[in-house]
């Protein structure tokens, strides 16, 4: 874990998506298009030390990391306790 002083800091993410298509064709189709994260941290530790902070911070965001990794996904739909 990387420890840091600060005295304030925020963080702002701006995710944007794209939805195209009809529901009623059956062409409704949607996805990222990219994610905006804007970081404001106030403190007196070295520069190198929070450049250190923000990779860790980055590697590990669930957010940005679900939009950069291709991941495999499944989707399982039960109506009434039987599968669909």
């Amino acid at each position: 874990m990387v420890h840091i002083e600060y005295k304030k800091a925020k963080v702002k993410q701006i995710a944007r998506f794209y939805r195209d298509g009809s529901a009623l064709a059956g062409t409704l189709t949607g996805g990222p298009v990219g994610l905006e994260s804007v970081l404001d941290i106030d403190s007196s530790e070295p520069p190198e030390k929070i450049a250190h902070l923000v990779k860790m911070a980055e590697a590990s965001c669930f957010a940005m990391q679900s939009m950069i990794q291709n991941v495999e996904t499944t989707l399982t739909v039960n109506l009434n306790g039987t599968s669909l």
